[in-house]
């Protein structure tokens, strides 16, 4: 097909597997898939999966427009054709039944000129708008019902048969608008029943509202940019046209000027908005072998409006605009090549009306390429570890927990640990029971283990608080064991050795421990047992010791026992690298809760990414100097971020009480926390009451003695000391308490924990709302807010007891 032939594509609204393609001749194709073609038959491949089978074809001399009925109950394609002389006629392409009666059908004007726009009407299929030049004496865009002198009405035709004399009244228009002047295009607006727009005499677009019987426009505007005027057909208010090189998105409630004005470098030869996807609009250039694909952000409200009082829609749509932090609408654009390299120019293209994002494209050389737009996706992680990403046709998709149970994803299981306060247990052994994990629960059974051991002394001199077996290992020495026993066991066992090698590989035994026994049994085996008195023997243990199958602890507890002091140490060390190196928990066995097992915890959480388990043990079993390792430091911190994203505010502080408990000396934040060493206590306190004069914390330090002045008197009884009613720095008087009136203060002991049972009851503690700045003893604030809601002091009324969160622990 030679280029510069007019080309259109337009799909059927009903048969959604029926397209036509018209310029010089109008052709009716049906696109199905390859593999489903009968053999024999010529098709044209529009993708690697479908063909498109020619139905029929007909002339298209003397056609200016066409567009395609949306009426469901038509076998086939019913096409209306406005032609140059103004005449419409309706036709379908392959003949077959017309239950309507509406194949052959023709409307005429009153006077002929060029017919320049058809268009159906999606809402009521009846409906048929007719657009045509300028007649002074006509009107320019003519509504026509084909129903009407169908066989629809067949009784108007039995009652007019009688008089055969007379002759049959052509059909007259439903409607009539634009006395005198030229319509351009028309099309029918989705947001509104029985709404027409225009473009009209080179400079307007005008919204026509069928219902107002003075068929003048309800809204227009003035722009030279009003060719190819399209409704957006998802029910949003937006309309599009073009013009030379630019494209325009306009709001059909307010006119008064553009939403977006998009440039291009080249004119428009087509401008059409997506019909299953909101906001999405497409635009051809000439000559271009590229579509360009508009998605535009715009949050735009459901209110219906009354087109017709058109001062009350501007009014709305100018305030909705002005609440818009932005001046308009944003739009994202990319260019979208169809069909493969190289790209051959365009003519023109149709979206399908209901498959998502597919359009067919038309190219100069008559090539037709069915192509789906691939959806721009935006990913999103949730605080909760949703995961949210945006689907078709304006929808958002979430994966939820279930999906994530299903894979067990350890974010999900992190999770649900941190739910049952796992790792936060007092006994070290109790979390063991909520890891769910073979590998996990062994590990808090051996610092079970090995914190009993070091209690109990059994483990002296430790520099960790959970020794491993390399800590309490002797050092290297010589001499080893040898079991005497063993021999005894089978006095001929020289004589069978080869025989229970043999045996062994020939039954593959299933059970490891039975493997290693009868390599053990053959290995102690001397090579002369009949020579007196026996050489010294040296088994060759390891068969038995690289029993993998067999339990660490049970190949570490042979080893002990078997081999010399010097082979012991080796075979600890090379197994402990071995399990470093792989990552493998089983290794702390070896390396206790020492700097050796920092490469092992960090090589396992490469691996799972169970960054709770690592930060957990750390925070409960390492020393003072292994939480300033900044690996340690990394892990503490990640988990304190993924706590608070799941905002388990509990278990973030329980997490970082152990943290202060095992004394990290760069945990706490402030000055006085950041001056702490280890060793020295507990680290101090950073948050503290200040006095609203002075500035400085209103609990004394302990053991400070404030300077008194002479001559002071006498201090109050003991029972009364531990009430404070001033700033111990500048004397001046605490709050009042907001229901009996006092001054509120407790004494307050130093930063460490056992400062808290020093302090007077909880009932005498203050508090204070952080929205009003009022407060008061903590019993008296209890008993008020029981029965009330408002703020205790009489001339504030803030609720404050409202303004808490509930407990979610």
């Amino acid at each position: 097909m030679m280029s510069g032939v007019k080309l259109e594509a337009l799909w059927s609204p009903v048969h959604h597997d029926k397209f036509i393609l018209w310029g010089p001749d109008i052709t009716l194709y049906e696109v199905s898939r390859i593999k489903e073609i009968e053999k024999k038959t010529t098709f044209t491949p529009v993708s690697s999966t479908r063909g498109a089978t020619v139905l029929a074809s007909q002339s298209a001399s003397g056609v200016r427009c066409v567009d395609i009925s949306a009426i469901p109950e038509q076998p086939e394609p019913l096409l209306a054709l406005g032609y140059a002389n103004g005449r419409v006629a309706l036709t379908t392409l392959k003949q077959t039944y017309d239950p309507l009666g509406l194949v052959g059908r023709e409307f005429s004007p009153r006077y002929p000129r060029l017919c320049n726009s058809v268009s159906w009407s999606h809402m009521e299929t009846n409906m048929l708008a007719v657009a045509m030049e300028k007649n002074r004496s006509d009107h320019c865009i003519l509504i026509w019902d084909v129903y009407r002198g169908s066989i629809l009405s067949e009784e108007a035709k039995v009652t007019d048969a009688a008089s055969s004399s007379s002759v049959a009244e052509a059909p007259r228009p439903l409607a009539e608008m634009g006395l005198s002047e030229t319509a351009h295009c028309v099309t029918w607006a989705n947001f509104s029943n029985r709404t027409l727009i225009a473009s009209m005499n080179l400079k307007y677009i005008k919204i026509f509202d069928l219902r107002d019987l003075s068929s003048k426009a309800v809204n227009m505007t003035t722009t030279r940019y009003c060719y190819g005027v399209s409704a957006e057909p998802c029910g949003g208010y937006q309309i599009a046209s073009r013009g030379e090189g630019v494209a325009c998105v306009w709001d059909a409630r307010a006119l008064q000027r553009p939403l977006l004005t998009l440039q291009h470098p080249r004119p428009l030869a087509q401008l059409q908005w997506c019909p299953t996807r909101r906001n999405l609009l497409v635009s051809l250039q000439r000559d271009s072998s590229a579509l360009r694909v508009y998605d535009i952000q715009q949050a735009t409200s459901d209110n219906k409006v009354n087109m017709s009082d058109s001062a009350l829609v501007g009014q709305a749509v100018e305030a909705e605009l002005e609440e818009q932090s932005t001046p308009g609408p944003s739009v994202i654009e990319r260019d979208v090549t169809v069909g493969s390299a190289p790209a051959a120019p365009l003519v023109a293209f149709s979206w399908h009306p209901a498959h998502e994002a597919r359009l067919l494209a038309v190219c100069a050389s008559g090539a037709l390429v069915d192509y789906t737009v691939c959806e721009r996706v935006t990913v999103s992680w949730g605080g909760e570890g949703s995961l949210v990403w945006t689907g078709g046709g304006g929808a958002l998709r979430l994966m939820r927990d279930d999906f994530y149970a299903a894979i067990k994803d350890i974010s999900y299981v992190m999770k649900r640990r941190a739910q049952t306060d796992y790792g936060l247990k007092p006994d070290l052994w109790q979390n063991a029971d909520l890891a769910d994990d073979d590998a996990l629960s062994g590990l808090w059974h051996f610092l079970a283990l090995s914190k009993s051991l070091v209690e109990d002394g059994c483990i002296r001199n430790s520099p960790w608080k959970h020794p491993g077996v390399r800590t309490v290992l002797r050092s290297v020495g010589d001499g080893g064991y040898r079991s005497e026993i063993v021999p005894s066991l089978l006095p001929d066992l020289p004589n069978r050795r080869v025989t229970i090698y043999r045996g062994a590989a020939a039954a593959a035994l299933p059970d490891p421990y039975l493997r290693a026994l009868l390599r053990f049994l053959a290995a102690s085996a001397p090579a002369h047992p009949h020579h007196h008195p026996p050489p010294p023997h040296q088994p060759d243990l390891a068969a038995v010791l690289n029993e993998t199958e067999m339990r660490l602890e049970d190949r570490v507890a042979f080893a002990c026992i078997f081999l010399s002091d010097s082979a012991l140490h080796e075979y600890v060390a090379a197994t402990s690298a071995e399990l470093a190196a792989r990552g493998e928990l089983g290794g702390v066995l070896l390396t206790g809760a020492s700097l050796d097992a920092l490469p092992l915890l960090q090589r396992w959480l490469e691996a799972t990414g169970d960054v709770q388990s690592v930060a957990l043990v750390a925070a409960r079993c390492f020393t003072p100097d292994l939480l300033k390792d900044p690996r340690t430091t990394n892990w503490l911190d990640s988990y304190r971020s993924v706590l608070d994203s799941w905002q388990l505010w509990w278990a973030r502080c329980a997490l970082d009480t152990w943290v202060c408990g095992a004394g990290a000396a760069d945990w706490a934040p402030g000055a006085a926390a950041a001056d702490w060493a280890p060793g020295a206590g507990p680290v101090p306190r950073a948050v503290c009451v200040a006095c609203t004069y002075c500035g400085k914390s209103v609990a004394a330090p302990p053991g400070h003695a404030r300077p008194r002045a002479a001559f002071t008197r006498l201090p109050p009884p003991a029972a009364k000391m531990k009430q404070i009613s001033s700033c111990p720095n500048c004397r001046k008087p605490l709050p009042r308490c907001g229901v009996c009136s006092l001054h509120v203060g407790t004494g307050a002991g130093g930063g460490g924990a056992g400062a808290a049972g020093a302090g007077a009851a909880f009932g005498s503690w203050f508090s204070w709302c952080v929205a009003c700045r009022h407060g008061g003893h903590a019993q008296h604030l209890i008993n008020w807010f029981k029965e009330h809601t408002e703020c205790p002091v009489s001339s504030c009324n803030c609720h404050c007891a409202t303004l808490d969160p509930p407990d979610r622990h």
